[in-house]
């Protein structure tokens, strides 16, 4: 079947990838102590983003999701750097003038050191409220006349299980208690960015991170069962039933969060397999891992889309994020063939997905695997790979002009 002529066709640019580290984030720490590759420019989406955004457009993309770097916009606690203001208001602009809508999201994965390391981060309530809603506050202030919608923070209890259980991210811990800190503050951020972004004209989209968890033995079930209320029934609580909670935390009567999202946007890479210890392995155990480490299988993705809207019915779904991270160009092509095949499934059994965002448009830095993991639909030196040139017939119905190869 053809997607809806109104089905949103979408590519992220998110700040580090696209525009490499910003000097004073958390992450520059890590690069300057070795444990990360250097960034550079990343992308290169600060120069070319121009170019980038037509480019886009040309393929016959209608959307596009921009990070708004925290780090780079206040650089120190309570100083606004005007000139990066009016760049991001640039490059608003000119996702506009190639008629593409752009959704900003405030957070992913980089944050301010000050904020991070100084006062806490999302772990410190005082923080979140002095801090961060500021940001949210003034970042609305400063482009809902340019935004075409609202992601706030990229998959959050992924942020916040990679920095400090995994190890895997700023600022790198092990630690469960402080784990456990983490999710519920990033959570409570979520909820205040999405009850103060709704009060304005824009949409709001939850991006949310929510993989099918498989116990890896008989003896995981519990370990999977305890994930599962993690990863999901946080979100599906909240949104649906209006209630916060966690594993270790009561649920709190928050009515103020039925309905505070226009959609829930699903972040869509990989299942994973928990084993009786509370650790994350690949899944399936014989399928193929890209530069997460993980397996990519895009017919869970139906499987969530459907989990998502039985749970939630009243909502509008988005894919809000896709991709895998790899030098194949040619598995990247039947991986997203795949997934969009499995939207169209999905589509036809009734389950409203509105839109997908391909992760990203332009190769760029992969974190802890620098370059050599890219995902986008252009490399690096903006040539269309054949991925790119494949969903563009796929959107367009025709192939796009030679001239992109």
């Amino acid at each position: 079947m053809a997607l809806p002529d109104d089905f949103r066709w979408g590519a992220t640019a998110s700040s580090v990838s696209t525009d490499g580290v910003a000097p004073t984030a958390d992450w520059s720490t890590w690069e300057r102590d070795g444990l990360a590759p250097r960034s550079g420019a990343g992308g290169g989406f600060t120069s070319d983003y121009a170019d980038d955004l037509k480019l886009a457009a040309q393929i016959g993309l209608t959307d596009i999701r921009v990070t708004v770097e925290w780090a780079r916009v206040e650089p120190r606690p309570g100083v606004v750097d005007s000139g990066v203001v009016d760049h991001y208001r640039e490059v608003l602009g000119a996702a506009r003038e190639a008629r593409l809508a752009p959704w900003i999201t405030l957070h992913h994965t980089s944050l301010p050191g000050w904020f991070a390391e100084d006062e806490r981060g999302f772990r410190d309530a005082s923080s979140r409220t002095r801090f961060w809603s500021r940001h949210v506050d003034r970042t609305a202030e400063q482009f809902e006349d340019l935004a075409a919608g609202w992601a706030p923070i990229e998959d959050p209890i992924g942020w916040a299980l990679r920095g400090f259980l995994l190890g895997t991210r700023p600022p790198g811990g092990h630690d469960p208690e402080r784990a456990r800190e983490a999710v519920e503050g990033v959570v409570e951020a979520t909820f205040d960015a999405w009850r103060l972004l709704s009060s304005g004209r824009q949409p709001v989209m939850a991006v949310l991170g929510l993989p099918s968890v498989v116990p890896v033995d008989a003896e995981a079930r519990d370990e999977a069962r305890l994930w599962e209320s993690v990863l999901w029934d946080t979100w599906l609580r909240a949104l649906g039933d209006g209630e916060f909670a966690l594993p270790w935390k009561a649920a709190v009567d928050r009515p103020d969060l039925q309905g505070v999202v226009d959609l829930v946007g699903i972040a869509a890479d990989h299942p994973v397999g928990i084993d009786r210890h509370g650790a994350f392995h690949p899944h399936p155990v014989d399928g193929r891992a890209d530069g997460s480490g993980f397996c990519p299988v895009p017919e869970e993705l139906g499987v969530v889309l459907r989990r998502v809207h039985e749970a939630l019915p009243d909502h509008d779904l988005v894919v809000a994020a896709t991709g895998v991270g790899t030098t194949d160009d040619d598995w990247r092509d039947e991986l997203l063939t795949a997934t969009v095949d499995q939207v169209e499934l999905a589509i036809t059994d009734g389950v409203p997905v509105t839109g997908l965002f391909h992760d990203s448009l332009v190769d760029g830095y992969e974190w802890t695997r620098g370059f050599d993991a890219p995902r986008g639909l252009v490399t690096r030196d903006r040539r269309l790979k054949e991925s790119g040139r494949n969903l563009s017939q796929r959107i367009t119905g025709h192939p796009p002009d030679a001239s992109l190869s």
